[in-house]
């Protein structure tokens, strides 16, 4: 993930420094906790989730022993992992719920204790992954109506 994203980073590293460099010239705080936000919000929110969305898919993929092969697929907006293999329709559930819940559950633990509201929020609005027009949301989708015995419109049976 980091690999993929890191000329934001490196960016975000720059500001922060030179955030951090005039505050220790001038003792003005406010550049240096404006850039620290924004870091906060790209590293521990946006970079950080995702690489636990997709860190669980890979830990649950793992667990699937006629998953053959995982790879990494990356293009300029996004990074997903693909299993090459079979899985059955409740294991295509389970995988798709695991990238999401588990940005989630630290969402809520961020949450419930009163840590971190907003960084906490990058987590849980993981939750919008598992509507159908995202791909952990068709899979899951796919997964539900395949176990209960009914085709999403549009497949054939056979």
């Amino acid at each position: 993930m980091a690999a993929q994203v890191w000329p934001l980073l490196v960016f975000l590293g720059l500001l922060l420094a030179a955030a951090l460099a005039w505050f220790a010239r001038s003792g003005d705080r406010v550049p240096a906790e404006m850039a620290w936000g924004v870091f906060e919000a790209a590293v521990l929110g946006l970079v950080a989730s995702f690489a636990l969305h997709e860190s669980a898919h890979v830990v649950a993929l793992r667990r699937v022993r006629t998953v053959t092969r995982i790879a990494l697929e990356r293009t300029a907006w996004r990074t997903s992992v693909v299993p090459e293999g079979t899985m059955t329709a409740r294991q295509t559930a389970g995988v798709a719920l695991a990238g999401p819940l588990s940005c989630v559950a630290v969402g809520a633990l961020l949450w419930l204790p009163d840590l971190d509201r907003s960084l906490a929020w990058w987590y849980l609005a993981h939750a919008a992954f598992l509507l159908p027009f995202f791909g952990d949301g068709r899979a899951l989708r796919h997964g539900l109506r395949t176990a209960r015995g009914r085709r999403p419109a549009g497949e054939a049976r056979g």
